[in-house]
């Protein structure tokens, strides 16, 4: 099947689930571009809402499709480390929620409390922090601009992880998925992820060269191409050559891994050059998924990519 031809039945696809949106904010520019949009950052402390959530949202009075993400380790890797990642993605039109499983021992310590990493599965907690956000999220951005009419659009919502982050969020949309649109799983990993998903939920999925080679971060079999083998149609996956599992991070939490090695690394990587990489696959599915607005090109066009590629697998014939 021809490229185009994929693009088009996607495109049909998409119509077939959703109507086109009307009513908030889509971009129009080029992905792999810095957004329009002005971004704040708005920290909820985990005595306020059930999890610790740093939310990164355009300035503009809009309304916006929302972006809900967790980091690695099943979410013990604070948001704030992909901040600038996540910014990026929030200036192309979405209000973006970071949520952290463990919390800060204190609201004014910078340290975190140990004793409530994950011990077993938590997918309640994370349904309880997506409930409050949808009803208090709208009032705590307005308070901290001092002005209304700044909307979160949870009608229109992605999921979204890195690494084993992905596996309370798969067992959430296993449970429930009615309540997103689509999913975005950068470098997913899961010890127990086995039941095949039935239901119909784009997914674009990312792997990366480096990161099933020691010091291996993701266990081979059980990363992203288990995850595409696992997911039903539409789903697209990338694996990036010379990337490894620790490029996603803030240049400095970056630097920190490749000092440690706690994932193998390549010295010769442009981490600004990357992260415009993810800021451009990353808004170019959601606008598609979420905004309405077909971008499947920046992704489908993989010669044109700032990043070679190992292997481009995707699957619209649904």
């Amino acid at each position: 099947m021809s490229r185009l031809s994929l693009v088009v039945l996607f495109g049909t696809f998409l119509t077939s689930l959703w109507t086109t949106a009307h009513g908030f904010y889509v971009d129009n520019g080029n992905p792999y571009d810095e957004g329009d949009l002005q971004v704040l950052t708005l920290s909820i402390s985990q005595n306020d809402a059930p999890m610790l959530t740093k939310v990164y949202y355009p300035t503009r009075i809009d309304t916006y499709a929302v972006f809900f993400f967790t980091g690695g380790y099943q979410g013990d890797i604070p948001s704030e480390l992909y901040s600038d990642v996540l910014v990026r993605v929030a200036s192309h039109g979405f209000v973006v929620i970071g949520v952290d499983y463990m919390p800060m021992v204190t609201v004014q310590a910078n340290v975190r409390d140990r004793t409530q990493r994950l011990g077993a599965d938590h997918t309640q907690k994370y349904f309880e922090e997506l409930q409050w956000v949808t009803k208090h999220l709208e009032g705590r951005i307005a308070k901290q601009l001092n002005r209304t009419g700044l909307v979160p659009d949870f009608n229109h919502l992605a999921i979204g992880c890195h690494s084993a982050g992905c596996d309370p969020l798969v067992k959430m949309t296993l449970q429930n998925h009615t309540f997103s649109k689509a999913a975005l799983l950068l470098e997913p990993f899961s010890f127990n992820y086995a039941t095949p998903v039935t239901f119909k939920m784009p997914a674009f999925i990312l792997g990366t060269e480096l990161s099933t080679q020691p010091h291996a971060c993701v266990r081979p079999g059980q990363g992203y191409n288990h995850f595409y083998n696992m997911r039903n149609c539409p789903r697209m996956l990338m694996e990036v050559k010379g990337h490894g599992h620790c490029d996603i991070y803030n240049e400095t939490w970056y630097k920190a891994c490749q000092l440690t090695h706690f994932c193998k690394t390549n010295p010769d990587v442009d981490i600004n050059k990357y992260h415009n990489f993810i800021q451009g696959i990353s808004a170019a599915f959601l606008t598609t998924t979420l905004q309405g607005r077909d971008k499947l090109q920046y992704i489908n066009n993989t010669t044109a990519l700032p990043v070679e590629l190992l292997e481009f697998k995707i699957d619209m014939d649904c």
